[in-house]
């Protein structure tokens, strides 16, 4: 909920995929009161709350999974506001049968766009440590694409500055 630009770090995450997705769960839970309130009349966001936040990111894409119902998903945190729309529309272009991961000079990054049977094997397996490392022990491609800012997330001071 950091300012960025004329809104936040989460706001300007959520508007650049939207521009292709038509609908975006948010799962909230830490200061998830203040989500609901900021959310809760967006037509296109569904809220979905995790109450086992604490037990990590894991939870919260389980959370998130199990209120998807569509063909293919694409998994994003929200603490990425500079991802260009047209890096959605080149991994959904791509979708398949595999998890796509797009990468940049060779290094991955998000969003991930999954088909809902994958989604749905993720979601019923047992919790562990890395949800991307499960992702990569199963069918996936890389993308490439053009855009450094698939790896930029704003999760610390620093990267908050240099943002």
């Amino acid at each position: 909920m950091l300012p960025y630009r004329q809104s936040t770090i989460l706001d300007e995450s959520l508007k650049n995929a939207l521009v292709l997705c038509d609908r975006v769960i948010l799962v909230v839970g830490h200061r998830a009161d203040e989500l609901i309130s900021r959310y809760a009349n967006h037509p296109r966001i569904r809220l979905v709350h995790n109450h086992d936040y604490a037990q990590g990111l894991g939870s919260s894409i389980r959370a998130g999974l199990a209120a998807c119902s569509s063909d293919h998903l694409f998994i994003s945190h929200g603490d990425l506001p500079c991802i260009p729309p047209e890096v959605y529309r080149t991994l959904w272009q791509a979708r398949g049968d595999e998890t796509l991961f797009p990468s940049y000079q060779g290094e991955a990054g998000h969003p991930v766009l999954l088909p809902r049977a994958l989604a749905r094997t993720l979601s019923a397996a047992p919790a562990q440590g890395s949800v991307r490392r499960w992702l990569l022990a199963h069918p996936h491609r890389f993308i490439e694409v053009q855009s450094a800012a698939i790896l930029q997330d704003v999760d610390t001071p620093e990267r908050y500055q240099a943002l």
